[in-house]
């Protein structure tokens, strides 16, 4: 029996086992929640987690202020360990169509004479602007194997 043939065995086992464990995984816990600001669901937005290794995980806040979060694929929940959290929400109010009030704002409408311009709406952040970044936010969670339950509840500003 040559050498290769000695190992060949052991090794292809091995190979199997950590490719069935993922080359060292840390896992997958699943995670929902609610985000409320002072008690108060917020209706709209995003969450999302960040770990210190490994693809972050999103999930969209739902009218009740209920999340359930995603990595790889819907409901697969975010990878076991230690996440900075952000949380983005806001609502846009209604556009207008406006006579330009300059040249520059004639120049950038449509050809015709009586052109208006489209005036964005007023974005209001539901959740405060900080949260929106994990460098601003604050906000960590940790992430077990298994069912996890985290709720964030905002102080209102």
């Amino acid at each position: 029996m040559s050498l290769f043939q000695h190992f060949a065995g052991p090794f292809a086992f091995l190979f199997a086992l950590l490719a069935a464990l993922g080359c060292g995984s840390r896992g997958m816990g699943k995670v929902q929640g609610k985000v409320t600001i002072g008690g108060e669901a917020v209706t709209s937005g995003t969450i999302m987690f960040y770990p210190a290794e490994g693809p972050g995980a999103t999930g969209a806040i739902g009218a009740d202020g209920s999340y359930s979060l995603s990595t790889h694929k819907l409901g697969d929940g975010a990878v076991v360990g230690t996440h900075k959290v952000a949380i983005h929400s806001t609502s846009v109010g209604p556009g207008s169509m406006e006579a330009p009030k300059s040249l520059d704002d004639e120049l950038r409408g449509s050809p015709s004479a009586s052109a208006k311009v489209l005036v964005p709406g007023k974005v209001t952040w539901l959740v405060p602007e900080k949260y929106s970044t994990v460098e601003q936010s604050g906000l960590t969670a940790t992430v077990k194997a298994g069912p996890n339950t985290i709720d964030f509840d905002i102080p209102k500003p």
